[in-house]
């Protein structure tokens, strides 16, 4: 499915480079001063990632964050400040990482090529992760001063390429939310649309993990995020309807009362709502902005 996607997306490179020399405005001098500051801080904190140095990312990552998210948040949204914003990101969350992944579940083929480079061990992969979306930043950044050479403007085709497959995917992520918001409306009455929900899910999330850091995929994420906490308020609501009788005879508490949260079910009910409902804007946001 993406992989086919991946497929038509380089068949079609001349033609994305056309269109992008044509319409794309290069940024000017300051924002690439502040792109240029960016990208040297990270490529500083990759040269600490060395094995034979342990605990040197770790302690160059500390001076690092969380400066680095606000200078990148300043840039200009664009193609630059995707692949920097991604990879200061990717590099943030190697600090937390630990065991292994599936490199099956990898919907990109570049990120499944990473994996098994990476042996599936985690930190490693969100490590080449973040220096591939680096270098991708560094030859937009080269085009932007002059650059024209080979090397560079192959580079580019492939980030256009790529740009194209971020938005086939978000796509898909989109549809998942609507199919998940649909299923969630019915209620679950017959228990057909609430079993599909946990496979939904974990597509959904393999979908949102292959996206960069760009304002779509920010918002598809909050979607994401909004359907999970209407799901949790759901299901605390649910047993306390369900099973009153027997909570009140071990704690006292009064019926409809959600024991040990101190809310009566109601309130869950408009929490659930409410989260749904802000999941369902945020899908409209996400839609819109794929538009544009």
């Amino acid at each position: 499915m993406p992989r086919r996607i991946a497929l038509l997306t380089l068949l079609c490179l001349p033609v994305f480079a056309a269109q992008a020399s044509a319409h794309e405005s290069a940024p000017g001098g300051k924002e690439l001063k502040k792109a240029e500051a960016v990208l040297s801080k990270l490529r500083r904190l990759e040269a600490t990632a060395a094995p034979d140095t342990p605990g040197a990312f770790e302690k160059a990552a500390r001076k690092l964050y969380p400066g680095l998210f606000e200078s990148v948040s300043k840039l200009r949204d664009g193609d630059l400040k995707t692949d920097l914003s991604t990879a200061v990101a990717l590099y943030e969350s190697a600090l937390r990482a630990t065991g292994a992944d599936d490199c099956a579940r990898e919907l990109r083929d570049a990120y499944a090529r990473l994996c098994h480079e990476a042996g599936g061990d985690r930190a490693r992969l969100l490590r080449a992760k973040a220096r591939l979306h680096a270098g991708r930043a560094e030859a937009a950044l080269l085009y932007a001063r002059g650059a024209r050479d080979r090397v560079t403007l192959d580079a580019l085709n492939l980030i256009r390429g790529e740009r194209a497959t971020d938005r086939a995917l978000a796509e898909e992520a989109l549809l998942e939310l609507k199919a998940l918001a649909a299923a969630l409306s019915g209620g679950g009455r017959d228990g057909s649309a609430s079993d599909t929900l946990p496979g939904r899910l974990e597509q959904l999330d393999r979908l949102l993990a292959s996206l960069p850091r760009d304002r779509t995929a920010a918002l598809l994420r909050e979607a994401r995020a909004a359907f999970r906490d209407g799901l949790y308020w759901r299901l605390k609501a649910t047993p306390a309807r369900a099973l009153v009788v027997n909570v009140n005879s071990f704690d006292g508490a009064p019926p409809g009362t959600l024991p040990r949260l101190g809310l009566r079910t109601d309130d869950a009910g408009r929490a659930a709502h409410a989260n749904l409902r802000a999941a369902l804007k945020l899908i409209g946001r996400a839609e819109e902005a794929l538009r544009r």
